[in-house]
């Protein structure tokens, strides 16, 4: 052992005469490596945290997943800087290499590994209309939460798709909140509200994250059935992704000049432009062939600054036509249409009042408009209820506590329970079942 150990210090300058041209890059190696040991312990430290729908918070590492092959890929680099460290241009160019690959995945923002089982699992696919759907017969966990999805792509709600009839049959659309997001199977708000209800009532979870009144209406145009069965009612829980397209020049009215586009991305369903890669410079390089070469160009939404822009009136007036839109198509087909207004979490947005502006997801919106722009958004549903031939349903913003969010505006298992307690008989009034 003294004489193998011996034999490793002579090789990487530490026995007399010092070899400093090798010793100082040896002592750089063993630098490199206790950084990425520490940062490699915090990610199992966290593990816990990790997501498996999208990208892993940075920081947390699940196995097996991608983060650990970055791990191990930089592990390699080392070695490989060990190998090489008497070829001096070998050396360096592999040092500065390996060292930018580890600080982009380490602290890169958008950059760090992705979780390998999300590339596999993933709940969404890419869908040419409404760019994201469910994927069918999924079932995973996120940070302890069943998510299950039936054999139609829908949140599995316990309920058999045979032998359907009309009555009582009520499918429920919206985003992530009516998804329920922030819960586990058997505690969403649309679960709650079936057993609610009882016999004969059947309740179906439409709700896909990320979802706009303008995926609604193309929802209720072509997507509305279940195996040739529509619903006896349709439920519509949804304006808070609307909220996203406030403030943003020249909208268009089906919002597919910003945010649309960006549904893919958000969602993760056009994998050329998320390439799951242990490598954050081969990541960047796909991104910036794909600027060049993706036919779906990126687009940086405008402000609009005049009067009207600050005042969200196109954005109003969308949100409104989808809304009668939906009823019209409903109203054709003898469906009854509920539009519930939507809860936010009014204590977690007055407390964002001091955070930047501008966001990823909400562009021009301040956090601390979202609660009046969206209550605006509901106040113009109770107002066009009896002209668009809907009806509305406030579950009273007042009832909620912040016990009841996840979030902004995500319920709890708690919420979910009290949302659907709260609108369970308006439901039942609207929507008799015999």
């Amino acid at each position: 052992m003294p004489s193998s150990w011996n034999k490793l210090k002579t090789a990487y300058g530490f026995t007399k005469p010092y070899d400093f041209n090798v010793a100082i890059p040896a002592l750089l190696n063993v630098a490199f490596f206790l950084l990425v040991f520490v940062k490699f312990i915090g990610a199992l430290i966290n593990n816990n945290k990790a997501r498996i729908y999208g990208p892993v918070e940075r920081n947390f590492l699940t196995f097996p997943s991608e983060m650990y092959y970055f791990y191990l890929y930089i592990l390699i680099g080392i070695l490989l800087l060990f190998l090489f460290i008497r070829k001096k241009k070998i050396y360096w160019v592999l040092l500065v290499w390996f060292a930018v690959e580890f600080f982009l995945g380490a602290w890169g923002k958008g950059l760090s590994p992705f979780d390998s089982r999300a590339a596999s699992d993933t709940r969404y696919a890419y869908h040419p209309l409404l760019q994201a759907v469910l994927v069918p017969d999924f079932k995973a966990r996120n940070e302890g939460l069943l998510m299950a999805h039936n054999a139609l792509g829908l949140r599995d709600s316990n309920i058999s798709t045979e032998n359907l009839t009309r009555n009582g049959l009520i499918f429920a659309f919206g985003g992530s909140t009516t998804y329920d997001f922030a819960v586990s199977q058997g505690d969403t708000w649309v679960e709650k509200l079936t057993g609610l209800l009882g016999s004969p009532y059947k309740v179906f979870n439409f709700g896909v994250p990320g979802y706009t009144t303008a995926q609604h209406v193309i929802q209720t145009a072509f997507y509305e059935d279940i195996n040739g069965v529509f619903p006896s009612c349709a439920i519509y829980y949804a304006g808070w992704n609307d909220l996203r397209n406030a403030h943003i020049a020249g909208l268009d009215r089906g919002y597919a000049d910003w945010y649309v586009p960006t549904m893919s991305q958000n969602l993760r369903t056009r994998r050329a432009l998320t390439t799951m890669t242990v490598s954050p410079l081969l990541k960047l390089a796909v991104r910036g062939l794909g600027y060049f070469l993706d036919t779906v160009p990126t687009v940086v939404p405008t402000l609009d600054d005049s009067q009207e822009g600050r005042d969200n009136e196109k954005l109003k007036s969308i949100f409104r036509r989808n809304a009668a839109t939906i009823a019209a198509i409903n109203t054709s087909r003898g469906i009854k249409t509920i539009f519930i207004a939507q809860m936010l979490n009014r204590d977690t947005i007055k407390f964002a009042e001091d955070r930047p502006r501008t966001h990823a997801l909400l562009p021009f919106l301040h956090p601390r408009d979202q609660w009046n722009l969206q209550s605006e958004l509901n106040e113009l549903l109770r107002a066009d209820a009896v002209k668009d031939g809907f009806t509305f349903i406030d579950p009273d913003i007042n009832q909620f506590d912040p016990a009841d969010f996840a979030d902004h505006g995500h319920f709890t298992a708690r919420g979910s329970a009290k949302f659907a307690t709260r609108i369970a008989e308006d439901v039942r009034r609207a929507c008799p079942a015999s």
